[in-house]
């Protein structure tokens, strides 16, 4: 199957013996089934328990890589065969399927926060269970919590498509059950996960209502073709059929979500893992907004690192069917599930997902004027960006500016903006492939449809950077700077622009922004404004604080004719930050928290002189 090395977690001594296993088998020199190297380790396995887990597996004949170093808690540990498998198994592979392994870690964490935070049902099921963690990991629990290893057994289900991945889990709660002195049968297994599509097909009537749904389902979207990790056809008839919840490019995990909370019973937990674009994705809007009337959400877990091979960043809500009420919100994060808090529901200002999320990732509690605003941006200012169109037309009309005088205009990207301040002509940026030091457009060279647009942005405007861990608005007094997409072109009334600059530097803004837009943006702590949010910005009830912070832009822009540098820009948006904080009567933690996401390299002094 190629090759089957990863990139390691060094940390993870487990899985970098599986990998080291992987390699040797990469070097039986033919291309492996990996199915093969679980039998392999089910192998050992019994040599070390001395007895024999009866499973209704048929596996290939075990691979040949004669003695091997015993991994870190032997042979019979139960984890070992699905994290195998998963490793074995070409990323390319699992890539299309969209299912990761998930860290033992990660999964224990995970079940202890649901049994904390909601009484532990009786039953639980995970629906895509691979190579059955999650199983694991509830079976765990529940021992640990004084039930008996055979009771426990009685009381956990599984499905999954894939036939090998049902076989691995078969076997991993054999060796389960074996290394905890329970004999389990074939059928017993059989009954207790089963090939099946948990979208198609009802759960057994045997498996018990109130039921707790846990597992991680796999990431796929529909922006990528079936083959390449797009939605299966089953999957795409099951959407179609709830359009009205799930959009046109809703995740796999999404649609799984859908089901579990579909197919829940009154007070009934769920809990799966979710790409974080799930929180605040508009096509799944519908979804979020049938949970929310329908359920309770009694906790949050977000991730700022990736924990999957994927790279993909990751949260869980935590959600009781039926109305059921939940004082607090637990917030939980990191790769071994820490709680960091409890809040409030409606706490963040933003009674959803997105919102909890981000406070479990460190954003600060908003002042009551960014909660309930008398006004918007959107009575002072429009915002636009281009698209592809414009896009592709810029690129193809740019050049070099080599003459001695002034440019007819000047071609910004988002890595050219900072706050207040370009890096043109004093740094580099990249647009279509390549690297610029001082672009501009040569206007003869663009269709019509792109010069009319060029045209309307030839007038005094912000243009404004987001994807980046603060909103980055420049005033261009003079008209001169064409923003390439995805920057922002926002107009107003001259004497209005410095005003609305002011507002998106407001760290308390900042904070409502990432919170209601967490995770739709690229990176985890950075945020994305579209043109239509924009307008959606709170503005503050101090005009006299307003008017100050305004003050010190334009009296910037104007003492600096040929532009502001990079470090005169941060030092101007670092003392309009501290004025506009004031502004919306928010406390000192907040501008704490924005000055904090400043990059270094940019941070010319201490908070501390600005509260």
């Amino acid at each position: 199957m190629g090759s089957h090395q990863r990139k390691l977690t060094p940390a993870d001594p487990l899985k970098l013996w599986v990998s080291q296993i992987v390699g040797h088998a990469n070097e039986t020199g033919d291309e492996f089934d990996p199915m093969a190297l679980v039998a392999f380790v089910v192998d050992r396995a019994l040599d070390e328990l001395t007895l024999d887990p009866v499973t209704t597996a048929v596996l290939p004949s075990p691979l040949e890589l004669g003695e091997q170093d015993p991994p870190p808690g032997g042979w019979s540990n139960p984890w070992l065969p699905g994290l195998v498998h998963e490793q074995a198994v070409s990323a390319s592979v699992r890539r299309d399927r969209g299912a990761w392994y998930t860290p033992p870690e990660l999964v224990r964490g995970l079940v202890r926060l649901v049994g904390g935070v909601v009484p532990m049902p009786s039953f639980a099921v995970d629906p895509t269970c691979g190579g059955g963690a999650f199983l694991l990991a509830v079976l765990d629990h529940r021992v640990e919590h004084g039930e008996s290893p055979a009771e426990a057994l009685k009381r956990i289900g599984g499905l999954d498509i894939d036939v090998d991945a049902v076989t691995v889990c078969r076997l991993s709660l054999a060796l389960w059950a074996a290394v905890h002195g329970v004999t389990v049968d074939a059928d017993t297994l059989a009954d207790t996960v089963r090939v099946a599509d948990a979208l198609t097909v009802e759960y057994p009537a045997d498996w018990p209502d109130g039921r707790l749904v846990i597992g991680n389902p796999p990431f796929a979207t529909p922006l990528k073709s079936a083959r390449s990790g797009g939605l299966p056809a089953a999957a795409e008839a099951y959407r179609l059929a709830h359009r009205n919840e799930l959009g046109q490019y809703a995740d796999l995990a999404a649609l799984h979500l859908h089901r579990a909370v579909e197919t829940a019973a009154e007070g009934g937990p769920v809990m799966l893992i979710m790409p974080q674009s799930v929180l605040s994705s508009r096509d799944v809007a519908g979804l979020r907004a049938r949970i929310a009337s329908t359920s309770t959400t009694a906790a949050i877990w977000a991730a700022r690192e990736a924990v999957f091979d994927a790279g993909v960043r990751a949260c869980a809500p935590v959600i009781v069917a039926g109305m059921r009420s939940v004082a607090r919100v637990t917030l939980a994060t990191g790769p071994r599930v820490e709680i960091v808090g409890r809040i409030a529901h409606g706490r963040s200002g933003v009674d959803d997902w997105a919102a909890t999320a981000a406070r479990s990732l460190g954003a600060p509690t908003l002042p009551s004027p960014v909660l309930a605003p008398a006004s918007t941006l959107g009575d002072l200012c429009t915002a636009t960006a281009g698209f592809r169109d414009e896009y592709y037309g810029l690129v193809a009309a740019a050049a070099e500016w080599e003459g001695s005088g002034p440019p007819p205009n000047r071609l910004v990207t988002v890595g050219s903006i900072d706050p207040l301040a370009t890096r043109w002509h004093t740094g580099t940026t990249r647009l279509g492939g390549r690297r610029w030091t001082a672009p501009y457009i040569r206007l003869d060279r663009l269709d019509d449809k792109v010069r009319r647009w060029v045209e309307r942005q030839a007038v005094p405007k912000l243009v404004v950077a987001t994807q980046s861990k603060l909103i980055e608005p420049v005033l261009d007094a003079d008209g001169m700077l064409v923003p390439s997409t995805p920057l922002l072109s926002v107009h107003a009334v001259e004497d209005d622009l410095a005003h609305v600059a002011a507002v998106l530097l407001a760290p308390p803004v900042v904070a409502m922004a990432w919170q209601r837009w967490f995770g739709s943006a690229l990176a985890v702590d950075a945020l994305k404004l579209a043109a239509r949010q924009l307008a959606e910005l709170p503005v503050p009830v101090d005009r006299q604080a307003w008017d100050a912070a305004a003050d010190v832009i334009t009296t910037a822009v104007s003492d600096n004719p040929d532009g502001l540098t990079i470090e005169e820009g941060w030092g101007a948006a670092i003392e309009v930050a501290a004025l506009m904080n004031s502004a919306y009567r928010a406390d000192s933690g907040v501008f704490d928290w924005w000055f904090e996401r400043i990059p270094h390299r940019n941070a010319p002094v201490s908070s501390s002189r600005h509260r």
